[in-house]
């Protein structure tokens, strides 16, 4: 009885699996679109933030280096912590 219930129970979650599948793939793609705009972004507030230390103003240089710093990882951190919480999702949903 119990394998029964098993077997009818990988069928129905199959296409939670495989929209699962789709997410990541879409999360992958966009992320890595956003990654890359977000990266451009980045190194120019860094190169602004160089540019102020070099015409004296440290405290615009450290906010051009910081800001820089979070505009450039945060979404890359968020794509991959999105993509391995939907990973892990899908290998709980495996182990039914």
């Amino acid at each position: 009885m119990m394998i029964v219930i098993r077997f009818m129970l990988r069928i129905v979650l199959l296409p939670v699996q495989a929209m699962l599948t789709l997410l990541m793939l879409a999360i992958d793609f966009i992320g890595g679109l956003a990654n890359l705009v977000c990266w451009v972004l980045g190194v120019f507030f860094v190169i602004g933030g160089i540019c102020s230390f070099i015409n004296g103003s440290a405290s615009l240089g450290w906010q051009g280096l910081i800001v820089g710093i979070i505009v450039a990882v945060v979404p890359q951190a968020l794509t991959i912590w999105g993509a391995e919480g939907i990973g892990c999702l899908k290998e709980l949903l495996t182990r039914i």
